[in-house]
């Protein structure tokens, strides 16, 4: 266990940080949409560095590292220790990958706020993700199982407003998000080489 592990906040007092509306300004709001977030960021187009999408994920300052009070290198320490989770499971198991979705009061799965999440990250690094949001682009489509459940900073629809009527309102609710998990394993693969290409 790394020393960053033994200062990670746990997933309950992370999720209390989290919904804390002060001034910091956090991308992400809940623990599902951070897993989101950090798929983005593992499956995505590469950031320079990780404290270019954990602090503003978090609503940290950028000298967290450095100057930071022992909470927000808890919280800086708890978002590395999820994506290094994350990371390991793609590299060892990628057949065990299973986003990590909100559950509803009903007992029911919520994908919004980890859909949300990933698309925060997006929004971070939208111009290497430019190429895929081209509808013309023949992997586009892996966007959409995500994106559907995703609205803008204006509160509209990303893909916009979906027909309404009960096949799709079944349609959302009960298995639009079941690609997801097929989805984002190919996303990654289709980053891999810039991945690969940055780190030499």
């Amino acid at each position: 266990m790394s020393g960053f592990d033994e200062i990670a906040l746990p997933d309950e007092a992370l999720e209390a940080w989290l919904a804390v509306k002060i001034n910091r300004r956090p991308l992400v709001r809940t623990v599902s949409a951070l897993e989101g977030f950090v798929t983005a960021a593992v499956t995505g187009p590469p950031f320079p560095d990780p404290q270019y999408w954990i602090c503003p994920a978090m609503g940290l300052p950028f000298d967290v590292l450095t100057n930071g009070t022992d909470l927000e290198l808890a919280v800086f320490a708890a978002v590395a220790k999820v994506h290094n989770r994350i990371n390991e499971t793609f590299f060892n198991r990628p057949h065990e990958y299973a986003p990590q979705f909100a559950t509803k009061s009903d007992g029911g799965i919520d994908p919004r706020p980890w859909c949300q999440g990933f698309y925060a990250a997006m929004n971070l690094n939208m111009k290497d993700w430019k190429p895929l949001l081209n509808r013309s682009n023949i992997h586009h489509a892996l966007l959409l199982p995500i994106l559907i459940y995703c609205v803008d900073k204006k509160g509209l629809p990303v893909l916009g407003k979906p027909r309404p009527g009960p096949d799709t309102d079944r349609f959302l609710e009960h298995e639009a998000y079941l690609d997801i998990a097929l989805v984002v394993p190919t996303i990654k693969e289709l980053h891999d080489p810039i991945r690969l290409a940055r780190s030499r």
